[in-house]
């Protein structure tokens, strides 16, 4: 059944009129169910729901069931680049209270329009900066982090820098031992930038696991794919199946995805 709600997120910015951000315009846009979703540059950035827990993306909730199957420490630092409206750091910092997040985007007015938006934790437990993904990770220092998160687009694609086998280097540096490395993958039939993206992940941490509904992980059908790998270490994907066979949509668990 659809939430009907009163209170909703941002309630003084008007719905459905495009405004400026640094790298071109941005709208909210509401859902019956409640949901406020970020759009930037007419692409699906962010949901905002009032309920942390809620993750209306499915590739969101792919990366949380990544998190739960890992298994955090008790106070995780980690880096998200791609923050857009901070909906998947808000989430984290919710489950896990003692926990740190530094979030980044390129673009230099979300990180000052997301906190007047809804309530996302105070530094230091959230940190926004407006920050170039790739340099995000150069500049830290190694084995300084115990997640990475990406989930950077230009329109619907992950930019070339990001993908690359020099920032999988870099983000396996900054990763402590035993540290996780999560990625969302933009795939579609015919098109092999996912496959070089995922080959530079396995060339940097080694195994890689892979989440995503059947037809995608397939190449048959346009969409998103987490791919997960643990520095020094394998991610258990049982749990990971679990999650799969009770997921919403037909997902699959590969550990030999190949884009």
């Amino acid at each position: 059944m659809p939430r009907h709600r009163t209170a909703r997120v941002a309630p003084d910015v008007p719905r459905g009129v495009e405004f400026a951000i640094a790298t071109g315009v941005a709208e909210l846009r509401d859902e019956p169910d409640g949901t406020t979703f970020l759009w930037v540059n007419g692409v699906p950035s962010s949901p905002l729901d009032l309920d942390p827990e809620s993750l209306a993306f499915e590739y969101m909730r792919h990366l949380s069931a990544a998190v739960d199957a890992w298994g955090p420490p008790p106070r995780m630092l980690a880096l998200h680049v791609g923050a857009a409206a901070c909906a998947f750091p808000r989430h984290l910092a919710h489950r896990f209270p003692d926990s740190g997040h530094i979030a980044v985007d390129v673009d230099a007015t979300l990180p000052e329009l997301v906190r007047t938006w809804w309530d996302l934790p105070r530094a230091p437990r959230l940190r926004i900066r407006a920050q170039d993904g790739f340099e995000a990770v150069a500049t830290r220092r190694d084995e300084s982090l115990d997640l990475v998160v990406r989930d950077a687009f230009a329109g619907d694609s992950t930019p070339p820098a990001l993908a690359s086998s020099e920032w999988w280097t870099q983000a396996a540096r900054a990763l402590r031992p035993g540290g996780l490395a999560l990625a969302n993958v933009g795939t579609r039939p015919g098109d092999r930038t996912a496959a070089a993206d995922v080959a530079a992940a396995r060339a940097a941490l080694g195994d890689v696991v892979a989440i995503g509904e059947h037809a995608v992980l397939k190449g048959r059908r346009r969409g998103n794919v987490v791919i997960a790998a643990v520095r020094g270490g394998t991610l258990d994907a049982d749990p990971l199946r679990r999650y799969a066979a009770s997921a919403p949509l037909p997902t699959g668990v590969s550990a030999d995805w190949a884009g």
